[in-house]
């Protein structure tokens, strides 16, 4: 309710997507990078993981650990192109799924690299609330990469995947009980501080929900493995409406 619109000027801006899996871009940011692209504006986007841990507690019958990786690289090139990001412009640094956070410096310097060649005036990363490792790590990453380098021009905003359930915003290890009222402190304190910001995407609401489609693996549509599940309905619904919710985050925010 409290987010500023910067839908017009977001429009023209370059930006660079930091995603830590294949869907995360679309869940995130896909309707952003759609009315970038209807714009002409230049998009990159880097996956920093694998992919490979998607499933690795369910029945497979016939996809592979090196098998996977390939499709959800192919799932997340198809799901780009709908958006309007052609090949060139996706790039994979391929690191281990659910380990990133052993690669933090490797990773920011990978994501500063990126950021000197693309110079972009955005900069959007998953959000470091969202309780998932790899999503806390990419998001330091990107906060050291740019505490070292000399962007004064690029905007840094976080999108929220997993911080949209409940369970992100709870401290690790405490009770039910003290955990949910630990939570409500930090969600009320958030609304009250943090600069949010929101892009209405309805005139590319339906190009989000193709290219997400893309991501069979995920969504527990792909045919060869029947008994992979997907991401459950109560949870998409969060990306499934007519706009998208970044934090602006400020450059004293760098050095956390």
């Amino acid at each position: 309710m409290r987010a500023r619109d910067i839908t017009v000027e977001t429009a023209r801006r370059p930006a660079v997507i930091l995603a830590p899996h294949a869907d995360d871009e679309t869940l995130g940011c896909g309707g952003v990078i759609a009315l970038k692209r209807a714009s002409g504006t230049a998009v990159t986007i880097f996956m920093a993981t694998d992919g490979s841990a998607s499933h690795r507690f369910e029945q497979s019958l016939a996809t592979s650990r090196e098998a996977l990786v390939r499709l959800r690289e192919d799932e997340t090139r198809k799901a780009c192109a709908t958006l309007g990001v052609d090949r060139a412009s996706v790039e994979f640094a391929r690191l281990p799924d659910g380990r990133l956070e052993d690669h933090i410096a490797a990773l920011a310097q990978s994501i500063r690299m990126v950021i000197e060649r693309v110079d972009p005036a955005e900069i959007f990363v998953c959000a470091e609330r969202d309780g998932h490792p790899d999503h806390q790590a990419l998001a330091k990453a990107a906060r050291r990469a740019l505490r070292y380098g000399s962007y004064s021009r690029a905007v840094l905003f976080e999108y929220p995947v997993w911080s949209y359930d409940f369970r992100s915003w709870r401290p690790h290890g405490m009770s039910n009980r003290r955990g949910y009222l630990k939570a409500l402190e930090a969600m009320i304190g958030s609304a009250k501080t943090w600069r949010m910001r929101s892009v209405d995407i309805s005139s590319v609401q339906a190009q989000k929900a193709e290219a997400l489609a893309a991501h069979r693996s995920q969504l527990g549509s792909y045919p060869p493995e029947p008994y992979w599940t997907g991401l459950p309905a109560s949870f998409l619904r969060h990306f499934q409406m007519d706009h998208e919710l970044f934090r602006e985050i400020r450059p004293e925010e760098f050095g956390r």
